[in-house]
């Protein structure tokens, strides 16, 4: 297929066979070079998203209007300390489960993952890079890192532009001469801008690349044989990977296959995404924001199965049954889980992958430059959060009912009430005191008053589980990562201090971005990029 044919709109999938053993080379060939029209997504007064902001703000608001609404006291209090208590497990929990994700990453990266599979098991990766304004020396470096591979010459590296991307002819020379000998092959498909009903975003350039990059293997015959055998893995143009990264997941995708998993083509693989890439030299919001991140991503994207995150593989199989990635969705990753359990009509498993991957942080030329470009990726994410929920409401006739239920779940409590309105919660709690001033329980030893209990609930737990995440932010940057950090211990207990009030702002803004999306519809669905400054600068290494 020509990167260069006349633009056309791009489609989710056709009717396929049942058995995945069927997916003959003809029928995924034929499928991908299926495009049919669209309608929007987002075509009339009633968005769903605006169901999404009414709750999340009857959520936080909770300790205020219960209390006029249940004309109860005691009954407002034990409701308020009860969310308080399940939110500060759900801290607890996250903690322990990225423990557990550490210890399997210390072993994954010890582990010689060749031993267990045949040199010659006939295994392609496409890695699909999306590219559209990035800095060429933090593309440079994502690209180092593949190279770096010990499995790359098994990597079919899709460099996927899009057409508005300036420079692009001299940055695919560039990228041409620098490593075209050390990939399988690279290829450079260019995704026509403005294509009918479709947004700008990763995941419509996404879309045109895997397609591209399947038509590419389909070329040869002997690669057509084994069309079974081949693993697709995306990130953005900021990502550093592991040299096992491809090593690990051949052996672990083979190990489903030999022993034949029914789930391993219903799965998305995901690395531990870190983003102490120059994390020291950036704003506190930005790097409260990338530790948190990255101990949600160990302690409840992954093991609860919520969604993938940024940089994820799976199988062409699973691919070709989801219809790649629907090209009006604004958050990628999300919205590519939400194809493929439609068109699979399962649950997707999101199964740990044990070896780091490291994502650049946003970051600015100066402080308040820094704090600004926080600010418009933070609001991007609320605003693909929140249209992501439109889309899935929309297209839940289509979902199975359980995993619909599941995911709607999952989905709600941790973008919904865990990144968004846990922090504003906690807020609205204080004006309990104000609102119950007489407020007594007969159980609780003299002195304590309610609002004792509260503080240590609502206050001092988190306090102490937000200082061990910063404990565990320094085991993984020396055991992990072996990265080295200039972070003075006064540096960082001002950060851990200020952590409730930049988790506050960060709600905020994810609050604001719902209001403008409510307001704007899709016209808000813009992919602006946050500059990445200091990414392409020599770090330290321990």
């Amino acid at each position: 297929m020509s990167c260069e044919e006349k633009p056309r709109s791009s489609s989710l999938t056709e009717s396929l066979p049942s058995d995945d053993r069927d997916l003959s080379s003809s029928i995924v060939l034929r499928h991908v070079k299926n495009f049919k029209r669209l309608k929007p997504l987002n075509f009339s007064l009633l968005r769903w998203n605006l169901l999404w902001l009414f709750v999340i703000l009857a959520f936080f608001t909770l300790p205020i209007w219960l209390r006029f609404a249940s004309q109860s006291c005691q009954a407002t209090y034990y409701t308020m300390l009860s969310i308080l208590i399940w939110l500060d497990l759900v801290w607890f929990l996250a903690l322990i489960f990225s423990i557990y994700a550490l210890i399997k990453l210390k072993y994954g990266m010890l582990t010689d993952h060749k031993q267990t599979y045949p040199a010659d098991v006939p295994l392609v990766h496409l890695l699909i890079l999306t590219i559209y304004n990035d800095e060429m020396g933090v593309i440079c470096r994502t690209v180092d890192s593949l190279a770096e591979q010990t499995e790359s010459k098994r990597i079919v590296l899709v460099i996927a532009w899009e057409s508005r991307t300036p420079d692009r002819e001299e940055r695919t020379e560039t990228i041409r001469q620098r490593y075209s000998d050390k990939f399988f092959s690279i290829i450079f498909p260019v995704h026509p801008f403005g294509l009918e009903n479709e947004i700008a975003s990763k995941a419509a350039n996404a879309n045109w690349g895997v397609r591209a990059a399947i038509g590419y293997i389909m070329e040869d015959e002997e690669r057509k044989k084994n069309i079974q055998h081949v693993m697709v893995t995306t990130c953005d143009a900021d990502t550093l990977f592991h040299p096992k990264y491809f090593e690990a997941l051949s052996a672990d995708y083979l190990r489903c296959v030999k022993t034949n998993d029914p789930s391993v083509h219903r799965t998305i693989w995901q690395a531990p995404l870190f983003y102490n890439w120059n994390l020291d030299q950036n704003s506190f919001p930005v790097r409260i924001t990338g530790l948190v991140r990255s101990l949600m991503t160990m302690g409840l994207l992954i093991p609860y199965n919520v969604n993938p995150m940024s940089c994820f593989s799976f199988s062409l199989t699973l691919a070709v049954r989801g219809g790649y990635w629907h090209p009006q969705i604004f958050m990628d990753d999300v919205g590519y889980l939400l194809t493929v359990m439609i068109g699979t009509q399962r649950r997707i498993r999101i199964r740990l992958l044990p070896v780091p991957v490291r994502s650049g942080p946003t970051s600015g030329h100066s402080w308040l430059n820094d704090v600004k470009e926080w600010y418009i990726q933070v609001r991007r994410w609320g605003i693909g959060t929140a249209d992501n929920f439109h889309y899935f409401v929309v297209k839940i006739p289509n979902l199975p009912i359980l995993a619909s239920c599941i995911f709607a779940i999952g989905y709600f409590l941790y973008y919904g009430v865990i990144l968004c309105s846990a922090s504003l919660f906690n807020v609205s709690s204080g004006f309990f005191p104000l609102l119950c001033p007489n407020f007594e329980l007969f159980w609780l030893p003299k002195p304590f008053q309610p609002y004792h209990l509260h503080l240590l609930i609502a206050v001092i737990i988190p306090q102490l589980l937000y200082g061990a995440l910063f404990i565990l932010d320094a085991i993984w940057c020396r055991w992990t990562l072996n990265v080295k950090e200039d972070i003075f211990i006064l540096r960082n207990i001002l950060h851990w201090i200020l952590t409730p009030f930049t988790l506050i702002a960060l709600s905020l803004v994810q609050l604001w971005s719902y209001i403008v999306l409510a307001i704007q519809g899709k016209k808000a669905c813009i992919h602006k990029l946050a500059a990445k400054a200091t990414l392409a600068q020599i770090e330290s290494i321990a």
